[in-house]
């Protein structure tokens, strides 16, 4: 009898180990701990669309996601990555982050019209530099028109000392050439500084577009 009951319980253990492993192994439908199908990775908001196996694909009971999805809750599923788009239609992915080397060309040529920032959606600095490059110069102009008053009205004395210091070196009238001299440098020095640093910056993929999205790394 003992030996019976003694067989017995291994053989109930037997089977329940057995059944055990059994259902850790067996894959769950979508929603449970594994996929079965490429369809149980899809996201919740697809409606019964069909995603090419390039993009959402099931192997060994995990989401495997790529491009335009990625996978969340420990490969369960898949959700929509973010700066791509799916066509459901046409179902493709498409890559909506602007081009490094686009804007860093952008930005070699056409630095002080703000076009690499334009391009990035970043307005705000886009804007600044346009203003820069256009409005900087009238602002300079009325600057010097101020200047020139202020030393024919209040200071003929200066304009002795201007004359004996400029006029050897500028020949007759070079007084009134040393406002735009400093103004104008002080105009292309503001233009260089602005064009070097977005070189840099640019070059090392430091500014994300105006979306949020980090640019496309092909420099």
């Amino acid at each position: 009898m003992a030996s019976i009951l003694v067989s017995g319980c291994f053989l109930l253990f037997y089977i329940s180990a057995t059944l055990d492993a059994q259902t850790l192994n067996a894959p769950m439908a979508g929603g449970g701990d594994s996929c079965s199908s490429s369809s149980d990775c899809y996201p919740a908001d697809l409606n019964g669309s069909v995603v090419p196996p390039l993009y959402i694909n099931c192997s060994d009971h995990k989401c495997v996601c790529s491009s335009c999805f990625y996978a969340t809750n420990s490969y369960k599923s898949c959700t929509y990555q973010k700066c791509w788009m799916y066509d459901v239609a046409t179902r493709t992915c498409t890559d909506l982050r602007k081009e490094q080397r686009t804007a860093f060309l952008l930005s070699f040529f056409l630095s002080i019209t703000g076009a690499a920032n334009f391009y990035i959606q970043r307005y705000d600095l886009g804007g600044v530099q346009l203003g820069i490059f256009l409005l900087l110069p009238i602002v300079l102009l009325l600057l010097f028109c101020l200047i020139l008053m202020v030393i024919f009205v209040i200071d003929l004395l200066f304009i002795s000392r201007c004359r004996e210091y400029f006029e050897p070196i500028y020949g007759s009238g070079g007084c009134l050439w040393w406002p735009i001299l400093v103004l104008s440098c002080t105009w292309i020095l503001l233009v260089a500084m602005w064009w070097v640093t977005d070189l840099f910056v640019f070059a090392a993929d430091l500014r994300p577009s105006g979306d949020g999205c980090p640019l496309k790394h092909n420099l």
